[in-house]
């Protein structure tokens, strides 16, 4: 194959010498080695594809013809391909925006909830100064309560008799 002979040098075979192209891997016994691991086009390196390569035959343009096929399948392939891609990373999109949401939705429960646990907080001191209040009277009542049982010799009732008046003339 000659520079500028109109044939690619990808082309399956060489019209010419009627073998196939010098870029093309042979086996020992001269077949095709379709053994490429590192191809992305094979799958190699742990990339599952379903490419296979195109079997050429006939004249160059019916060859063209097949690689052109080739072509169009593999350029739809890799735009379906894509456009899954795109569809999962749209769908994901849209989770993270969902869960960013309801973080925000939370945020603001969050919010809402320690106000509410302040006002019943300030609303449970409230009271409780309150009681402490109630608790102060009634100790001061009962000690005054407990004064005039001192003074009045046990008894609640006093019967306070003057000096002068409890006795009888004698």
């Amino acid at each position: 194959m000659a520079y500028g002979s109109g044939r690619p040098a990808w082309g399956g075979g060489d019209v010419e010498d009627g073998g196939l192209s010098r870029r093309t891997p042979h086996n020992s016994n001269g077949s095709i080695n379709n053994n490429n691991n590192g191809s992305y086009q094979q799958g190699g390196g742990g990339y599952q594809s379903n490419y296979q390569a195109p079997q050429l035959s006939g004249g160059y343009a019916e060859q063209q013809t097949q690689i052109m096929e080739d072509a169009m399948r593999t350029h739809v392939n890799a735009e379906t391909n894509a456009n899954n891609v795109l569809a999962k990373l749209h769908a994901q999109r849209h989770q993270l925006q969902n869960a960013n949401d309801d973080t925000w939705e939370m945020r603001k429960n969050v919010a809402t909830a320690q106000r509410e646990l302040k006002e019943l907080q300030q609303k449970a001191w409230a009271k409780k100064r309150r009681l402490y209040g109630i608790i102060a009277l009634l100790a001061a009542v009962d000690l005054m309560l407990f004064f005039r049982i001192v003074q009045c010799g046990g008894s609640f009732f006093c019967r306070y008799y003057s000096s002068n008046s409890g006795s009888n003339g004698n």
